[in-house]
């Protein structure tokens, strides 16, 4: 008997290639398609599998060649468009990308990838309101799939729309109960609207199916240790097998540990996660491609470019010539100096809106760029370009919802410090509040803070890069305030936590106001703004407390290495 040999057809061959795909058996998809590829080397169907095959391997190039190929011979289908874009979006064809995105709109309106994915584009472009709008549609077209509430709500999460955030994760769990990502945004929203019970309740619910899933871990933990329940937080991720995390969720357990074991008083395991936690953020650092090197050059040539001889050759502008504006307002500071505290205690006074670590302020620096390059095109502003730069501002605040006729607008983004050059330049009237801490706990707060990377915040991953950062900025500090004529105004943490009012006095003063009895209770005006978009959020919807003030006492052995670099700051701004 003999027996019969079936032999897979070609397309039974791309169905099971596109299941090894989707289900990332990516080696296995892609030697299917190089034997369909063979027998049919032009078809569009195998020319898109091996296309996606190449975007998911790294190789954006070939994909973009692949699906075009497809295209010319399939030109009406949307999802090849939608490829195509996602291709252009790897290799930084921004343009291009958003045309392949908007034909595919053209091609099929009700195609809910193109959404997905053009809202994607849309986000890193911080095209607000286009990114919204896609995830809507997407949303809309799709309301039982978690996508669109996902991306939109992780979107909002990033614009500091906590509310709203919210209000998105409610919606699809409406649409899907048991979506444990959905209720892991849902939590991360309620946390940082200072909903602590509920934030509890939600991160639950996502530990009830995913009990080791470290976004979880970390605001429950959150939540007990500001709840005061130190121990159960501490024995509950001790349990996590830490080292078998990739880098974000080693990251997240290590710096929440590490926050817990301060506040147990144990400096040593405090400060061992806290190395751990920045080391990991390190492996992200680099597979980031940030280059934290171009924030210090930055840094260093505008120390550089900044002598009194300089300074002294700019031609002179009377303040007669200059479009008057509103005296605009700064507050800076090096990081972890208590800006976001500070912060709180101005907005709550009625004449007051302060701008939340916005970047308004660049484009005026990228106007000066144009005319010199920037630090040296300051030398050559003319009144024409610094009145249009000053009427750039004031759009600018405009265009981010403040009135600057209508209130005391305080612009808050302390490493604006190292722009006070600028600053001074276009706003000569301009009033600076300074923010000022104990120089070692300014250093050790930053390296015990988890933030965002970027070039800037990416020192803060070891103690002597802190420092040697912290030595730069304040230094050229120091030379701004040296030749430079400013009106300002310092705030010291250390006195802003001992008495409020009366360490407000002399910046109350330079803004023409008074102290507001509703200044007093930062709390209630943090919870009433909606949530806190810096990673102080945490701190500052607390009663006012004095354990973070000397805390580089407790970790001084660590610290040895770069007192020595700090010493001169200490001095000079008159710390112990």
């Amino acid at each position: 008997m003999t027996q019969k040999t079936v032999t897979a057809t070609p397309q039974d061959m791309l169905r099971q290639a596109f299941q090894f795909f989707d289900g990332g058996k990516i080696h296995e998809a892609a030697k299917l398609a190089e034997q369909l590829r063979q027998q049919a080397p032009n078809h569009p169907d195998v020319l898109h599998l091996m296309g996606l095959i190449c975007l998911k391997t790294g190789n954006p190039g070939q994909a973009e060649k692949l699906i075009g190929l497809a295209i010319a011979q399939v030109p009406g289908k949307a999802f090849l468009h939608v490829n195509l874009g996602n291709a252009r979006r790897q290799l930084g064809k921004v343009a291009e990308a958003r045309a392949a995105y908007d034909k595919a709109v053209t091609l099929e309106p009700n195609f809910p990838g193109t959404y997905l994915n053009r809202g994607t584009l849309n986000a890193e472009e911080g095209r607000s309101a286009d990114c919204i709008s896609d995830f809507e549609a997407l949303i809309r077209l799709s309301p039982k799939d978690p996508q669109g509430y996902l991306h939109l709500g992780q979107f909002l999460l990033a614009q500091g729309d906590f509310a709203r955030a919210q209000a998105t994760y409610e919606k699809g769990l409406e649409a899907r109960p048991d979506g444990p990502m959905l209720h892991l945004g849902l939590a991360n929203a309620l946390e940082r609207l200072g909903d602590l019970e509920g934030a509890f309740a939600a991160s639950e619910k996502v530990l009830a199916q995913m009990p080791d899933l470290p976004g979880a871990l970390r605001i429950w933990s959150s939540v007990k240790r500001r709840q005061g329940d130190l121990e159960a937080a501490r024995d509950r991720l001790e349990r996590v097998s830490v080292a078998a995390l990739p880098p974000g969720g080693r990251r997240l357990i290590h710096g929440e540990l590490a926050q817990v074991y301060d506040r147990l008083g144990d400096a040593a395991d405090a400060f061992d996660h806290f190395v751990a936690q920045n080391d990991a953020a390190g492996q992200q650092l680099l597979e980031s491609g940030i280059d934290k090197s171009a924030y210090m050059s930055q840094v260093l040539a505008l120390k550089d470019s900044f002598s009194s001889d300089w300074v002294a050759s700019w031609p002179l502008i009377s303040a007669e010539e200059l479009v008057p504006v509103p005296a605009p307002v700064f507050l800076v500071g090096f990081p972890r100096s208590g800006t976001t505290l500070l912060d709180q205690f101005l907005d709550a006074h009625g004449d007051i809106e302060v701008i939340e670590e916005l970047p308004v302020l660049l484009p005026l620096r990228d106007g000066v760029e144009k005319v010199g390059g920037y630090p040296a095109g300051l030398a050559d502003l003319t009144v024409e370009s610094i009145n249009e730069l000053r009427t750039l501002y004031v759009s600018q605040l405009e265009g981010a919802g403040f009135d600057p006729h209508a209130k005391t607008v305080i612009n808050k983004l302390p490493l604006n410090i190292i722009h006070v050059g600028l600053i001074a330049r276009v706003f000569p009237e301009a009033r600076i509040i300074l923010a000022l801490r104990h120089p070692a706990d300014a250093v050790l707060s930053c390296f015990m803070q988890d933030f965002q990377l970027n070039a800037s915040m990416a020192h803060f991953l070891t103690l002597k890069d802190s420092a040697a950062l912290y030595e730069a900025v304040m230094s050229l500090w120091a030379q701004y305030r040296d030749m430079l004529s400013l009106n300002v105004a310092e705030v010291r943490y250390e006195a802003l936590i001992d008495d409020p009012k009366a360490a407000l006095g002399d910046t109350l003063s330079l803004l023409d106001l008074s102290w507001e009895e509703g200044q007093a209770d930062h709390v209630a005006h943090a919870h009433a703004r909606g949530g806190i978009r810096t990673p102080s959020y945490g701190q500052v919807t607390q009663p006012l407390y004095d354990r973070a003030t000397g805390r580089w006492q407790r970790y001084e052995t660590h610290l040895e290495g770069v007192l020595p670099r700090l010493a001169p700051f200490v001095r000079d701004l008159g710390y112990d």
